[in-house]
């Protein structure tokens, strides 16, 4: 009993063991986050396939609302769904069905009656659960996913460290309250807040991919990155249009055959629209102030540009583009002669 109140960490004079406990809690904080570091950082990426499995990918990169996503998204484009501003409703004279992969026949099952874009994916979501756990396992035993196993292994790590900083925290308190000194609210401090931050941090909401699954995710995108710029300007194929939304998303349909598909679920808002025409003119206002007060804004070098951005901004800007004109002509003179333009 003498030696658990007479020991040179018992005896230690406060300010000391507060250095040495602050040197404990960070040695610990360092190890617990070279511990939880994910194993799979250092393997090498798998090889791409020639023809990419766009479900598989679509799970990688979104899990099962990535595979819903691209089922209604193979739907419309079969004719048997269709799109009308934010509503997505079944053709009544569709194709037949037997066509369809069984993950399709199911969600278009469900399509009794309009519904809007987000209930549909929700939908969809819920119909192709079961379909997912496929492509779970697969990814799973390709370590691209984060595994359940690593985070539990996380939380042992924590706790023990937790165990630890608590432990000769917890010791040094009750040797001061027993010797009579109250001034340990350092010592609290510093022991609560260290413990609060080791177990956020060992439990904190991982990304559903490895750090092998989201570099192979970086290198697919990188490799069909040419797919993008085909859906815009060329008519890609089914596979193409699919392998599109699986490594891109949805988002990558805007400004294709399919936009509205994309508008469906990224309506443009009338508040986006107001911000977007404020900012237009704020920024007309500022360069047009900054070059002398005349449109000759964009600077000594822009006038001919300026003039062309006007006059490609729409019929509506005859007015404008006739006035780039002869700000593009002033200019040749100096654009301070575009000054009565505004």
């Amino acid at each position: 009993m003498d030696t658990l109140l007479h020991n040179p960490v018992a005896d230690m004079y406060g300010p000391n063991f507060l250095l040495l406990y602050g040197v404990v809690i960070i040695a610990t904080l360092l190890l617990c986050g070279r511990l939880v570091q994910d194993p799979t950082k250092n393997q090498p990426l798998p090889l791409i396939p020639a023809e990419p499995d766009p479900y598989k990918i679509a799970y990688l990169r979104s899990q099962a609302k990535g595979i819903a996503h691209l089922v209604l998204f193979n739907l419309v484009q079969q004719g048997y769904l269709q799109v009308s501003g934010q509503t997505i409703s079944k053709i009544p004279s569709h194709p037949d069905t037997s066509n369809l992969e069984p993950i399709e026949q199911q969600v278009l099952e469900k399509f009794s009656e309009p519904a809007t874009a987000k209930t549909s994916l929700l939908l969809a979501t819920q119909c192709v659960q079961s379909f997912c756990i496929a492509y779970q396992e697969q990814l799973n035993d390709e370590q691209l996913l984060y595994a359940g196993k690593w985070q539990i292994w996380n939380v042992k790590v924590g706790l023990i460290g937790a165990m630890l900083i608590l432990s000769l925290g917890g010791y040094k308190l009750l040797i001061a309250l027993d010797k009579g000194r109250y001034n340990v609210s350092f010592l609290i401090v510093m022991g609560v807040c260290s413990i609060i931050y080791l177990l956020w941090f060992v439990s904190k909401h991982h990304s559903p991919l490895s750090h092998l699954g989201k570099r192979y995710l970086q290198q697919l995108q990188t490799t069909f990155a040419q797919l993008i710029k085909k859906a815009r300007y060329h008519i890609p194929s089914l596979f193409d249009y699919n392998l599109l939304i699986a490594i891109f998303g949805v988002e990558a349909l805007a400004g294709t055959s399919y936009d509205s598909y994309y508008k469906a679920f990224f309506p443009p808002t009338y508040s986006v629209r107001i911000s977007s025409r404020t900012t237009s003119r704020s920024s007309n206002r500022s360069s047009g102030s900054s070059s002398g007060g005349s449109s000759c804004s964009s600077g000594s070098s822009g006038c001919s540009s300026y003039s062309s951005s006007l006059c490609s901004s729409g019929s509506s800007g005859d007015s404008s583009c006739s006035s780039g004109s002869s700000c593009g002509s002033s200019c040749g003179g100096g654009c301070g002669g575009c000054g009565g333009g505004d």
